[in-house]
């Protein structure tokens, strides 16, 4: 069974092309919310589920968190690619650096990994906005990611990046 978002459609969130924009315990600059340090968030929900959802080929979505989910999980198995052939913490922090770099696709751009499953922006500033708030998250999970793929002691934790082979609902990633 697929694990799902515990934010299910809270009140007065901001959307984006149907994309929730939820708070973060984040102190990354960007258009989400700020959220209590001692309250889980929705990059804490990805990473917790990811090793249980990334086995799933279909997910079925029940709220819009679950889109964000989704997204989120695609993310980290994309993230764990890059990180597989790092053998140092600092060699995964270059990696991660540099994807974080790269242009964030948006609803309706080609390289976008799932069509269909956001709305088209209605409006340049909407895709911006949604564009800002992904590269947020992005931001905030590869930081977050670094902290399990990596021991203490700077050595990959084998536990995770074993996961970097699995291909999350079938989606290969274009290089």
């Amino acid at each position: 069974m697929v694990y799902h978002s515990s934010f299910v459609d809270e009140e007065g969130i901001t959307k984006a092309c149907g994309c929730p924009l939820l708070p973060l315990k984040s102190h990354i600059k960007g258009p989400a919310p700020v959220s209590d340090q001692d309250r889980t968030d929705i990059v804490d929900e990805a990473i917790t589920f990811f090793r249980a959802n990334v086995f799933f080929r279909n997910f079925d979505v029940k709220s819009s968190a679950d889109k964000l989910l989704i997204y989120l999980t695609f993310y980290i198995n994309v993230a764990l690619k890059r990180l597989e052939g790092c053998r140092t913490l600092a060699e995964g922090t270059k990696a991660i650096i540099n994807l974080g770099l790269e242009k964030v696709p948006v609803p309706g751009e080609p390289s976008f990994p799932f069509p269909g499953l956001f709305p088209l922006p209605q409006s340049p500033q909407e895709a911006e906005l949604l564009r800002n708030y992904l590269k947020q998250i992005r931001e905030e999970a590869s930081g977050r990611l670094l902290s399990v793929a990596y021991r203490p002691n700077g050595t990959p934790n084998k536990w995770w990046l074993a996961f970097a082979k699995r291909k999350f609902m079938n989606i290969i990633l274009q290089s």
